[in-house]
């Protein structure tokens, strides 16, 4: 059985039109209404989601300042024995240490300083010349 179907009229095409045309409109108000309720939930879990990740960077900088201090204290553990041997080595082969090359070069500077002023009080004072005899 075939069905004939209604030839539409003017007003049933503006009937349908406008009813699209609502249609629209709800779906525009409905995602304007949805879309806050989203952009609310969405705010709300990116806030917890900080708080979280807050407290978990806060447990983790703790750990690593903890880890930090045990690694110091390890390496000082470590280096000190060899320090103290190196020195005791450079000690025994004559080698001098850096306060005693520091103290020197600071006595030779002072040194330097005192031959520099003699000199130029030398050079100041012209010598007395000595009168030979003629012969």
């Amino acid at each position: 059985m075939a069905t004939k179907k209604k030839p539409q009229t003017a007003t049933g095409l503006k009937d349908s039109a406008y009813e699209i045309w609502l249609a629209g409109l709800g779906a525009f108000s409905l995602a304007g209404e949805e879309g806050g309720k989203l952009f609310r939930q969405l705010v709300e879990k990116g806030s917890e989601q900080e708080e979280s990740n807050k407290e978990w960077f806060d447990n983790v900088s703790e750990r690593a300042q903890g880890l930090k201090g045990e690694a110091q204290k390890v390496l000082s553990k470590v280096t000190s024995p060899i320090e103290d041997g190196l020195a005791a080595a450079m000690q025994r082969l004559g080698v001098p240490t850096r306060a005693e090359i520091i103290k020197l070069t600071h006595r030779v500077e002072e040194l330097t300083k005192l031959v520099a002023q003699s000199k130029a009080a030398g050079q100041a004072k012209p010598k007395p010349r000595t009168r030979t005899a003629r012969a």
